[in-house]
Order: C-alpha cells, then structure tokens, then sequence
C-alpha cells in the first residue's frame, strides 16, 4: 500500500520531494556564497555578482513555495486529499518572468561593456526574455486562452528564444574580441550551458504535449528535469559569472590579482 500519495508511487513521491529539496538548498546557499564573496572581486564587478545572487534567492523563494504545493497537492499523510490539479505550476514561471531576464542582465554586466552598448544589448535581451515566459506559459498550464492550443503557445515562445540566442551569439559575440582569451573562453561556456539548460524546457513542453490528465511518469519527469535545469541555469551559471568577475578583476589591477591568486 503506498503510503505516501494515492496519485503517485512511493518511488516517484520520494524522487520529486528530494529534488526540490536539492533545488531549494542548492538555491539558498548559492545565494549566501555569492553575497558573501562578493568583496572578492572590484567594484566595478560587483553588480554582476549581487544579481546572480538576485536570481538565486527569487528562485529560493519559488522551490520553497513548490515545494509546500507538491505536499500539498500529492501527500496522503494526516488524511491529505490528493489533487494533482492544485500543483501550481505558475510558481515556476513566475520565477523564470524574475530570474530569466536577469540572467541575461548579469551576462551582459560581468563584460563591463560601454553604456551605449550594455543599453543597447538589454533592451532587446530583457523584452525578449519576458515574452518566451509569458508565451510558454499558457501552453505548459494547458490553459485555454482565446482557443489557441497549447502547440501554439509553445511554438510563439520559441520565436523571442531564437532571437535572445542570435543576439547572444551574433550581436554579443562581436563584443568578445575586446575580453581577453580566458573571459571569452568562460563566456562561450556560458553561452552553451544556456543552450542546454533552456533546451531542457521545450523538450519537456514537448514530450507533455499531447498527453490526457494526469500522468504520474510525465509529471516526475517534468519536475526532475525542470529543477536540474534550474540549478544549472541558476547556480552554475552564477558560479561562472562569478568566477568572471574574478577574472577580469585580475586583468584590470595587478594588486587584486597579486593578493587574490597568490601561489
């Protein structure tokens, strides 16, 4: 007799409850790391740091409040009544509408670009990267807005992700040649954990698609998926942006580098 959920195996209950655990602490203490290291690098590089600090602690927030929805939409401990439909899938999207866009601002911050061209690049990234969410949501809820079916949904949110990813690679990539060969090494990296990490959601959009109700097998593996795309999108991506930021602290003052990476 599974003890744990009427809709779910005790395997898959206990799959899903220690992910978002591990999306909550990976989220928090990355947040505590980075607020905490962040004299480790010059003013200038600060602000990069202080944001993927940001988005790690909105996303903290968002996987504690999944993870109070999951129990309570799955748990049949205490005489809990399951109901896979009070999972609120909305927190996730609520907190990619925050993070997603200030992950590209910390992109474009870490570089230390001039004004004009920091302007320039986020007033397209940010618009854009605000309506690949708004767009993916109502196809992932499965919501019926003005008859458009969730395919629909899914496909407009790939236009604005096709256009983050050309200016990424097209316009912010013409901005490389003034780093130095190890920052364009880190942020070509950048750029290609972005590429997997939000690869992760469309296929998972996909395989979902078509499916009736709840499904106990697509569920799991939404919020596996889902979580180990966000600690990789979040948390490494905030590592490498620090470890950055260090860098071309280096590069910029010869006595930051003589006291920070002493042999």
């Amino acid at each position: 007799m599974n003890n744990l959920s009427e809709l779910l195996t005790d395997t898959q209950f206990n799959i899903v409850f220690n992910m978002l655990s591990l999306g909550v602490a990976s989220m928090l203490f990355t947040t505590f790391f980075l607020v905490l290291a962040r004299d480790r690098v010059l003013p200038r590089y600060r602000l990069a740091v202080l944001i993927s600090a940001t988005v790690t602690g909105i996303a903290a927030y968002h996987y504690f409040r999944m993870f109070d929805s999951f129990n309570h939409a799955f748990s049949s401990l205490d005489g809990a009544v399951n109901n896979a439909a009070v999972y609120n899938v909305g927190y996730r999207y609520v907190d990619w509408l925050l993070t997603v866009p200030l992950l590209l601002v910390e992109t474009v911050a870490v570089l230390a670009l001039t004004r004009q061209l920091q302007g320039s690049l986020l007033k397209r990234l940010v618009p854009a990267a605000a309506l690949m969410i708004v767009l993916g949501y109502p196809g992932d809820a499965k919501l019926d807005l003005w008859g458009i079916a969730p395919s629909v949904w899914g496909l407009l949110s790939t236009i604005p992700f096709l256009y983050i990813m050309y200016i990424l690679f097209v316009e912010l990539g013409k901005s490389l040649v003034r780093q130095s060969e190890p920052v364009r090494k880190k942020i070509k990296l950048l750029r290609i954990l972005l590429i997997a990490t939000w690869g992760v959601y469309p296929i998972t959009f996909i395989l979902a698609m078509n499916s009736d109700g709840f499904n106990a097998d697509q569920f799991v593996a939404r919020e596996v998926g889902y979580t180990i795309a966000d600690i990789l999108a979040k948390c490494l991506f905030g590592l490498l942006i620090f470890s950055i930021a260090r860098m071309k602290s280096a590069e910029d003052d010869a006595e930051f580098a003589k006291t920070e990476f002493r042999d």
